[in-house]
C-alpha cells in the first residue's frame, strides 16, 4: 500500500458541511492511490470493478461525512475508516458475483435446447433473460438505491437526465455515467443468461 496520506481536519469539516465543495477532488486525489493499493492487495479478483468500487466508496463517504468525528487516538485514522467503507463495498461485490454465478447455473440447468426452439421462442428467451437481469439488479442490496432509481427513471421511464440529476443533487454527467454503467452491467448479464439457451 502507498505511503498513508495525511488527513486534514479542516478539509474533512469543510466537505462534511458542503457535499458540493470543489475540494472533493483534493480529497479523492489524496486518498485514491492508497485505496487502489488496498483493493489490489486485498481483493485482486475485483480488479475489473475497481473504478465502480472506488466511486461507491467516495459516494458513501459523502453521505457519512457530516456525522464523522475525526479522533484518531480514539477511533483510529481516517484512512482506515475510508478503507473500511471500501472493504464493505468489495465484500458486497463478491457476494453479488456469487449470487449471479448461482443464478447462471440455475438458468443453464433450466435452459431449453436451442435446436428445439423457434425464432420466436429464442426472442422470448432473450427477453426473459433481460427481465431476470433487471430483477437481479433491483434486488441487489449492494447497489445503492439512488443508482437504481436514477437508472429506472432515465433509461426506462424516459425522464430527462437533467431533471433526474437535479432531483438527486447530481450532475448531468454523473447521471449519464450511472445509466451507461448499469446498462453495460445488465447487457452483459442478460447476454450470459440468454446464451444458456443457445
Amino acid at each position: 500500500m502507498p505511503v498513508p496520506p495525511t488527513t486534514s481536519t479542516t478539509l474533512l469539516k469543510e466537505l462534511g458541511a458542503d457535499a458540493q465543495s470543489p475540494r472533493w477532488s483534493e480529497l479523492v486525489a489524496r486518498y485514491r492511490p492508497a485505496l487502489e493499493g488496498f483493493l489490489a492487495a486485498r481483493f485482486p479478483s475485483l480488479a475489473s470493478e475497481s473504478e465502480d468500487l472506488l466511486q461507491e466508496t467516495f459516494l458513501t463517504l459523502a453521505r457519512r461525512l457530516p456525522g464523522y468525528v475525526h479522533a484518531p487516538d480514539e477511533k483510529g485514522h481516517f484512512r482506515n475508516y475510508l478503507a473500511g467503507i471500501l472493504r464493505i463495498h468489495a465484500a458486497g461485490a463478491i457476494r453479488r458475483r456469487q449470487r449471479e454465478a448461482n443464478a447462471l447455473a440455475d438458468a443453464a440447468a433450466l435452459a431449453p435446447e436451442a435446436a428445439e426452439m423457434t425464432e420466436d421462442e429464442l426472442r422470448e428467451w432473450r427477453h426473459a433473460a433481460c427481465e431476470v437481469a433487471l430483477s437481479q439488479f433491483l434486488a441487489d442490496p449492494a447497489t445503492e438505491e439512488r443508482t437504481k432509481q436514477v437508472f429506472l427513471r432515465v433509461a426506462l421511464g424516459g425522464e430527462k437526465p437533467a431533471t433526474v440529476a437535479a432531483d438527486y443533487g447530481l450532475t448531468r454527467n454523473a447521471v449519464d455515467q450511472i445509466r451507461h454503467r448499469v446498462a453495460t452491467r445488465l447487457r452483459a448479464l442478460a447476454e450470459t443468461l440468454a446464451s444458456a439457451g443457445d
